[in-house]
Parts: C-alpha cells; sequence; structure tokens
C-alpha cells in the first residue's frame, strides 16, 4: 500500500496546475497554480520547493507524482510532450519521488467545459483550468489504479 498522496501536475508554460489525493487514494482536491518559470529546470525546481511547502504547512506527505502526458487524438505525441518529459524527469531527480506520466487528452476541455457550465467568466476560467484539469487528470489515474 501506497503511503502517502499522490500530486498530479498540469504543467503549462504559464502556470502549473496541482491537484492532490486523500489519504486513502479516492479523492482528487485541487490546489494552487504554482507560477511556472521561464525554463523547464526553473518550474521543476518551483514544484520541488513547494514539495516542501506542502509537508511544512498541511503535512501531507508525498509519495509520487502523477504529471499530465500531452498526446493527440491519435496517441502520437504532441510537440509538448519532449517538454513535458523533460520536466517529469527533473522533478524526478530533484524529489527523488516516483514520477509516472498519464495521458492528459481532453482534461483540458473537460475543465473548460465543466467551469463555462459552472458560469465562470472567460477571465475566471483561465485561472482555474489548469487545476481543475489537475483534478480530472488525478481523478482519473486514482480510478484506472483502483481498478486494477
Amino acid at each position: 500500500m501506497l503511503k502517502g498522496r499522490i500530486l498530479a501536475v498540469d504543467f503549462g508554460l504559464k502556470r502549473i496546475g496541482l491537484a492532490i489525493s486523500d489519504p486513502l487514494l479516492i479523492i482528487a482536491t485541487a490546489l494552487e497554480n504554482l507560477e511556472a518559470g521561464c525554463s523547464v529546470a526553473l518550474s521543476a525546481q518551483a514544484l520541488t520547493k513547494h514539495l516542501e511547502t506542502l509537508k511544512k504547512e498541511k503535512n501531507y506527505t508525498i509519495a509520487e507524482i502523477v504529471i499530465g502526458l500531452p498526446l493527440h487524438m491519435s496517441g502520437q505525441e504532441s510537440e509538448r510532450s519532449g517538454l513535458v518529459r523533460e520536466f517529469a524527469a527533473q522533478v524526478a531527480e530533484l524529489s527523488q519521488l516516483p514520477v509516472h506520466l498519464f495521458d492528459e487528452r481532453l482534461s483540458t476541455v473537460q475543465a473548460d467545459r465543466a467551469l463555462i457550465e459552472t458560469g465562470f467568466t472567460r477571465k475566471k476560467r483561465a485561472q482555474m483550468v489548469d487545476r481543475v484539469s489537475a483534478v480530472i487528470l488525478l481523478q482519473t489515474y486514482l480510478t484506472q489504479r483502483g481498478s486494477k
């Protein structure tokens, strides 16, 4: 059994959306967005530093990290897949935690639709879509993980 929570990351060039599982690995909850650094390396450092903050301020023990891998609908990797793979490798090295890449196809579309349906303005949706995408990514991961 995994000892700790799973952190989901929706990596973006402007913002990094975050979500965390409950201790029983059943429910995903949104966390704040992180501002992405000017590079993959700076973004990986910012995330790793944030892991320490989550442990100190919220007493979260992160056991593994799931990062959304952007794929085309055909399943082929997108141009951004290489950046995400580089980011994931650096996060794994810096955090010394297991990092998994997980297909994020349609998570941003689902997140945006959900926010539109709830009546958020375009500006508010832009601020929230990354963390909602991370929740969808993590909830899908938890569901698939639990069914194995």
